[in-house]
């Protein structure tokens, strides 16, 4: 034989190991990855296997057994640390409990295993090949050096193979503690059922194209090719996880000849983008959503903004309808006043794939409801609702499990105190005021913890919300409540409730923070209740003369899509960088000192004189 049994199952022992990690995560089904675990320990033990009942337990193969339990421990170890990988559950986040650290020495302990596996059965096959070369005559050592070339030239292929399915899963062991370069397993089984193609495109500048235009901001350059690194291995990991996601690169200061079908675009700015399945009810050809990434501390939860991103473009297309009945801003009563129109709040919400209808008389409302309703928009009303229309939007909430976008008019007759009471809470139309010199105005940058406003993007920058009441409890609202309230968006400590109607804060009003925004969700413990109500306390901010400033835009859309969006997206974990710092005492340094500098090196001497005697014993033995 070319090559001995004896030769060849150690490299067979050795390839079946590293060949699981490449090809675990390609098996999915439970029977087939008993099966899959049972061939590749089969192989890995071969050579043991093999070895132990051919030629018995010998002392000169102990070494071999040695191997054989590394690498055999790090196979089991693995296969223990994917058992630790529970499956993402609503409400419950494994990464404050102990099993990430359990994961994390587990890992540890599999890399440092294989390795030794790895350089045992490496160094001892040259051992092996140099006695052999040692006895053999020049006719046996030109075998020899054949039989090595030609093995060299049969794994040569296996490792090219190897090394091209490594680099098209993009497999790699992240050892950083908070799993900074790679993808959290919320996010990978959020990610592999996506059966749509999807284009990622991220505007950034390579290191070299830095400078930019000869008039741009080259600091801002240069800061966005520090965060290009880490987004480029955050993008190849989320491609790597599902082969209908595309990524692709552009810097949009040097190739504008790509911008054409983005629009007015920066650097610093990723689109995530979908073909619709039917232009047929929509002039946009794509589902898009946007995510901005410009410093280092806006990698903390991109993974989680681009997960989210990624589902917001490939969920099916819903139906919203547009209540019209009730003097609101999608109705006829506003088309002749250009301002007051909603047109690109609709079209923003077109782009995301949302097919937008009309409701009101002529559909039948308020008698009854389209069947294909997935949500109702209710913009601005200044009609109240009759009797029969609100009994049919809370029985399509609390029944049909249904979802309500409200804003409300100040300056209208429907105050909505029929929803409101069973919540807890009224209505204040006196508009607020933060600056003087503009009374009606204020600018919203206090979002209280919902993970509705997790993914909203830049909340420093504030919500500009002209024109508007507030909510605080009512006291003698009847109970149980029917809703619990939960606060979107509060005005902050800078405005305050003008009483007098003066345009000026005096001695009996104060600064204090007021509810612009709520969420409403069913109280029953009964059932899975998944209908929800937002509301807002003004309808200005939406309208197509405010809705360009700050971050209007983007609120406006998060509160429709963050209702369709799975909750289990809030559950990935954020990337922060957390810097552990020890102090040590003064004794704790002499201790650390006193071992660097005597007790390592008395136990390398030690170690190393016990050695030398043992060997010079065994010799004189022999001899």
């Amino acid at each position: 034989m070319l090559l001995s049994a004896d030769r060849v199952l150690p490299f067979v022992s050795l390839v079946s190991l590293f060949a699981y990690f490449l090809f675990d995560g390609m098996v999915v089904d439970p029977k087939r990855k008993i099966l899959f675990l049972g061939v590749v320990f089969l192989f890995l033990a071969s050579d043991t296997i093999v070895r132990a009942f051919s030629k018995g337990i010998r002392k000169e193969d102990q070494n071999r057994y040695i191997a054989a339990i590394f690498g055999i421990t790090a196979f089991l170890l693995s296969v223990l640390r994917d058992f630790l990988d529970l499956k993402p559950v609503a409400g419950f986040n494994e990464e404050v409990s102990a099993i990430p650290k359990i994961r994390e020495f587990l890992l540890l302990c599999v890399v440092l295993f294989s390795l030794v596996f790895l350089l045992q059965i490496i160094l001892l096959e040259i051992g092996k090949s140099s006695l052999e070369a040692q006895s053999n005559l020049a006719k046996s050592k030109s075998s020899l050096l054949q039989n090595a070339v030609l093995g060299f030239l049969f794994v040569l292929p296996i490792l090219v193979a190897v090394n091209y399915f490594a680099i098209k899963r993009n497999y790699n062991f992240d050892l950083s503690s908070q799993g900074k370069f790679s993808l959290s397993q919320i996010s990978r089984n959020l990610i592999k059922p996506i059966s749509q193609d999807v284009t990622i495109t991220a505007f950034y500048p390579r290191p070299l194209e830095a400078d930019g235009p000869a008039n741009g901001d080259k600091l801002a350059a240069f800061a966005l090719t520090r965060v290009r690194p880490d987004i480029e291995i955050l993008l190849d990991q989320i491609k790597s996880e599902n082969s209908h996601i595309t990524v692709q690169f552009i810097n949009a200061d040097v190739e504008v000849d790509l911008l054409k079908e983005f629009g007015q675009v920066s650097n610093g700015t990723i689109f995530v983008r979908s073909k619709k399945q039917s232009l047929l009810t929509s002039t946009t050809p794509f589902a898009e959503e946007r995510v901005i990434a410009k410093e280092p501390k806006d990698l903390e939860d991109l993974e989680r903004k681009l997960v989210a991103a990624l589902l917001n473009v490939t969920t099916d297309q819903k139906k919203v309808y547009f209540t019209v009945a009730n003097g609101e801003r999608y109705g006829m009563a506003f088309r002749a006043l250009p301002n007051e129109q909603v047109n690109r709040f609709v079209s923003s919400l077109q782009f995301l794939n949302f097919k937008v209808a009309e409701l009101g008389f002529a559909q039948g409302w308020p008698s009854k409801l389209p069947e294909d309703a997935d949500m109702l928009v209710i913009l601005g009303p200044t009609v109240p609702f009759s009797k029969e229309a609100r009994e049919e939007l809370n029985k399509y909430v609390l029944e049909k499990n249904g979802k309500i976008l409200i804003t409300m008019e100040p300056k209208g007759s429907e105050n909505f105190s029929w929803l409101l009471q069973s919540a807890g809470l009224k209505f204040n139309a006196s508009p607020l005021i933060e600056r003087d010199e503009k009374p009606g105005f204020i600018v919203a940058k206090r979002f209280p913890d919902n993970r509705l406003t997790d993914l909203l993007q830049k909340k420093d920058m504030g919500i500009l919300f002209p024109y508007s009441g507030y909510l605080e409890t009512e006291p003698n609202a009847p109970t149980p409540y029917v809703w619990k309230s939960e606060s979107l968006l509060e005005s902050g400590f800078d405005a305050y409730q003008d009483l007098n109607k003066n345009g000026k804060l005096d001695a009996n009003e104060k600064k204090e923070s007021k509810i612009l925004s709520t969420v409403l969700s069913p109280m029953s413990l009964t059932g899975e209740k998944s209908g929800k109500i937002i509301l807002h306390t003004g309808t200005s901010w939406i309208t197509d003369q405010f809705i360009p400033y700050v971050m209007n835009a983007q609120f406006s859309t998060v509160s429709i899509t963050g209702l369709f969006q799975d909750s289990i997206v809030a559950e990935i974990p954020l990337k922060k960088d957390e810097v552990d710092t020890i102090t040590l005492s003064d004794n704790q340094k002499l201790v650390a000192w006193a071992i660097g500098v005597f007790l390592f090196p008395g136990f390398i001497l030690a170690v190393g004189s016990y050695f030398v005697y043992t060997r010079r014993k065994h010799s004189l033995i022999e001899v």
